[in-house]
C-alpha cells in the first residue's frame, strides 16, 4: 500500500494540482507518513489538536485525489481496450468482405 506522501507525488508528477502539507515544523524522518499514510510522530513530541486536523484533512485530501486519478486511469485503460477491440472486429470484417 502506498504512503500518503507517495500518492502525493505520484499526483504531482502527474501534474494533478495537490494541497501543500500543512504549515507547521518541517517533518524529520521520525515523523513521516507509516504505511497507511498516518504521521508517526515521535513519542515526546506533542502535535496540537489543530495541527494534527489539518494533517489529517490533508491526507484524506490526498487520499480522494488519489482514487479520482486511479479512476481516471482506470477508465481510460477500459476506452482505450473496448477501441482496440472494435477496430480489430472492423478489420476483421474488412478482410472478410475483402476476400
Amino acid at each position: 500500500m502506498l504512503t500518503t506522501d507517495q500518492k502525493e507525488a505520484i499526483l504531482r508528477r502527474a501534474g494533478v494540482a495537490v494541497p501543500d502539507f500543512p504549515s507547521g515544523p518541517p517533518r524529520s524522518k521520525a515523523q513521516e507518513p507509516d504505511a497507511r499514510g498516518n504521521a508517526a510522530w515521535s513519542g515526546k513530541r506533542s502535535v496540537s489538536g489543530s495541527r494534527r486536523a489539518a494533517i489529517g484533512q490533508w491526507a484524506a485530501t490526498i487520499d480522494a485525489l488519489y482514487v479520482e486519478y486511479v479512476a481516471r486511469r482506470a477508465a481510460k485503460s477500459l476506452r482505450d481496450a473496448e477501441e482496440a477491440r472494435q477496430l480489430s472486429l472492423l478489420r476483421l470484417a474488412g478482410q472478410r468482405s475483402g476476400t
